[in-house]
């Protein structure tokens, strides 16, 4: 499933996510600083970090919070 095409299918956006786009945005502005506030300093697995983390590694497959919240809010 791509987030970025879904983004111009409104219909299937709200079908997946209970959202419509803007809904999305706007929850968005609120995900996006508290997940990298909570990211920088825990792992997945939910322990403390020794050192912080700087930034999103290139490889990850959920890469940006966008992606992350789309997936958050179809699969879990």
């Amino acid at each position: 499933m791509d987030y970025r095409a879904l983004r111009e299918r409104p219909r299937q956006f709200l079908a997946l996510t209970s959202l419509h786009v803007a809904e999305f945005d706007d929850l968005l502005t609120a995900f996006a600083p508290a997940w990298e506030r909570h990211h920088r300093w825990h792992t997945l697995a939910g322990k403390r970090r020794q050192f912080p983390a700087h930034r999103e590694r290139p490889t990850a497959v959920l890469a940006g919070s966008d992606v992350k919240l789309f997936f958050l809010l179809t699969y879990l």
